[in-house]
């Protein structure tokens, strides 16, 4: 089984330089073992020179950047994990610096995030004849929860969902800028965050010891059977490409759990197969992951 994350990007003009949206809504969620209230929140920047601001021919795109997150107003210690381990990193990458500064104490996320959105559209620009110009830049990132057909980071973003003490949400982000003939397409990431041991739970606190070739042999088929329902390969078609180098078949490490029982491995484009096959999901039934996964994460899996 597969799934693919549609296109983030919606190419559409701001003209504000750092406009801080107002609060997109605040929903309860009834987890059973868990109870929080969630927040969510968007935030904007953009860079648009003032010539341009308001032409309309020719039509200018502006520099433009937006991260929709979520808040615990009741749990700040989740706030802050999502911010150091989930949001800093993300920024990290897409700013291309190898480290970011932590949040100081005290400090807001909303204040911290705002900047980093502000340094990414200023970084956009270049030099032409000896004035700045903007490179056309377009950022744009969610943190939400999971839902397949609401990945867009439409105004109604999904809820996250609880399993048990486990909170999950999905990190999508996607950067591109002007003159790219071939963007590089949306990254992303699940989280599992164990609200009673306030961690994010890795794959090495998925798996049994000595678990790995199983699960990657599961893993296998499943993309071997995805492959073969599309119905324009061959079997030898297929096997060849799940061992050419260029898109070999790997472990993966990347989870979420799954609302029809079982858990869901994502992989990131171009990371076992070429751009048309977007960045896929495979799904493994929980009754195959009996003695591979650890009891405890088994036991919140539908």
């Amino acid at each position: 089984m597969n799934r693919l994350f549609p296109a983030l990007l919606r190419h559409t003009g701001l003209a504000a330089l750092a406009a801080l949206a107002a609060l997109s809504g605040t929903a309860r969620a009834d987890t059973g073992t868990v109870q929080m209230a969630l927040a969510f929140k968007t935030l904007h920047a953009g860079l648009c020179p003032e010539d341009r601001a308001n032409a309309v021919e020719p039509l200018y795109t502006c520099s433009k950047a937006k991260l929709l997150y979520i808040q615990t107003p009741e749990m700040p210690w989740l706030d802050h994990l999502i911010a150091q381990s989930i949001i800093l990193p993300m920024f990290s990458e897409v700013l291309d610096e190898k480290r970011l500064r932590p949040l100081t104490p005290g400090e807001a996320v909303e204040t911290r995030y705002l900047d980093l959105l502000k340094d990414l559209v200023r970084k956009s620009g270049g030099q032409t004849s000896g004035e700045r110009e903007p490179a056309l830049i377009d950022f744009s990132a969610s943190l939400a929860g999971c839902d397949e057909n609401n990945r867009s980071q439409k105004a109604n973003s999904p809820l996250p969902e609880h399993f048990g003490p486990l909170l999950q949400l999905c990190l999508t982000h996607a950067l591109s800028r002007e003159g790219e003939a071939h963007p590089p397409g949306p990254s992303g990431s699940f989280i599992v965050i164990d609200t009673d041991k306030h961690k994010i739970l890795t794959f090495g606190d998925l798996i049994l010891p000595g678990q790995e070739k199983t699960l990657e042999t599961l893993q296998r088929n499943a993309f071997r059977a995805y492959l073969k329902a599309q119905g324009d390969m061959t079997d030898a078609a297929i096997e060849e490409h799940l061992t050419a180098s260029t898109f070999a078949f790997h472990l993966g490490k990347n989870w979420r759990i799954a609302k029809d029982g079982g858990l869901i491995f994502g992989y990131a484009m171009y990371e076992i197969g070429p751009r048309p096959l977007g960045t896929p999901e495979i799904f493994i039934a929980k009754h195959d992951l009996q003695g591979i996964v650890q009891p405890g994460i088994l036991a919140h899996i539908p």
